[in-house]
């Protein structure tokens, strides 16, 4: 969050919504390039459509959020029960209206994790293992299909075999739009 934050928080003063959103989506199309980075909201599911990109949504009732604000802000119940409420307003506006799009549709995500039952911990290691995972079949979905276009090149080659090239990469191009 540091480093999207900084550039977000630099930017929002000084450029209208149109200019912050077009200038959101280049950091984060930049950020998924860097494999590593992990970023919360902003967005970034609507964004990002990396075959290795994991989108993740969390979760949990409204009791156990107001619960968690109560105790980490020392704040009255009620008073963390409209910020929860203007927060999810906001960023479900924002997404509706800047991506079009549901941000509770689960359509859009890879895993959803209810929190109520589950520690930070737990929470942090199921996402872990989901996008370790991901990653790991990505890269041999990727591998496979480098395989399949170079034999199918040389294929294209021989004469008796014209379009073997262009059958197999109509299958693998739906899979991997970015080669």
């Amino acid at each position: 969050p540091g480093r999207v934050e900084a550039v977000v928080a630099e930017w929002r003063p000084a450029v209208s919504q149109q200019s912050y959103l077009r200038r959101l989506v280049q950091l984060l199309l930049q950020l998924e390039l860097d494999d590593d980075a992990l970023i919360v909201g902003r967005g970034a599911a609507f964004v990002l459509t990396d075959p290795g990109t994991l989108h993740v949504r969390v979760i949990a009732p409204m009791p156990c959020r107001i619960a968690r604000l109560v105790q980490r802000e020392r704040l009255h119940p009620a008073q963390a029960k409209r910020l929860l409420d203007a927060s999810d307003d906001t960023r479900r506006r924002f997404v509706s209206t800047s991506f079009g799009a549901d941000i509770a549709d689960p359509i859009h995500y890879d895993l959803t994790l209810g929190t109520a039952e589950l520690s930070a911990e737990e929470a942090a290691q199921t996402v872990l293992l989901a996008a370790s995972s991901k990653s790991r079949r990505r890269a041999g979905a990727r591998e496979a299909t480098r395989d399949l276009l170079g034999r199918a090149l040389r294929y294209q080659r021989q004469p008796l075999l014209p379009r073997v090239s262009e059958t197999i990469w109509r299958r693998c191009e739906g899979r991997f739009p970015d080669g």
